[in-house]
């Protein structure tokens, strides 16, 4: 879109002022964590038994009502007063730990946001499945909210990956987006 607006530039003189017409480009702000998703299936990422997935307000509506109240404030501030910075960029959670003992510990983190996965910045779900799919050291490490780091044995946790789907009976490791 296209703004115009009309400017009053004054010389040194008042009297000698003239009209100029100036054109800009302007574009709405959009939110960093969608507000609809109609038509269109949840995305997710399971690794480890770790589910990852985007925030969005359906999802923080999930809390009822009142879910400004009642869901987690730093997701709610995220929601109601992040824009996005680059188009696609995407605040990534984890929403919920499926239980097996490669995640023993971690089940009470759930519903925190994704900063990094092994010191790389996330920019959206897509990011991060392919900074969780690309790691190669000897752990895989996860900077959550709150100072919190979630850290796991990567060779362990990719050996029980198809062991913790079978068990949650969860087909597709990711969403059909994703895939």
């Amino acid at each position: 879109a296209v703004a115009a607006a009309a400017v009053v530039a004054a010389s040194a003189s008042a009297a000698e002022s003239e009209v100029v017409t100036v054109l800009v480009a302007v574009h709405p702000r959009k939110s960093l964590v969608p507000v609809h998703q109609y038509d269109r299936l949840p995305s997710y990422y399971v690794f480890a038994g770790l589910l990852f997935s985007p925030l969005t307000q359906p999802l923080l509506h999930e809390w009822g009502d009142d879910w400004y109240n009642l869901a987690p404030r730093q997701l709610c501030g995220r929601a109601m007063n992040d824009y996005q910075e680059k188009e696609g960029e995407q605040v990534v959670i984890l929403s919920q730990v499926l239980a097996d003992e490669i995640n023993a510990g971690y089940q009470g983190m759930q519903d925190v946001e994704v900063r990094k996965v092994d010191g790389e910045v996330v920019r959206s779900l897509r990011a991060l499945r392919a900074a969780v799919e690309r790691a190669r050291g000897q752990f895989l490490r996860l900077d959550l909210q709150d100072n919190k780091v979630l850290v796991m044995d990567l060779k362990e946790a990719r050996a029980a990956h198809d062991r913790i789907m079978a068990k949650h009976r969860v087909p597709h490791s990711a969403s059909q987006d994703l895939r």
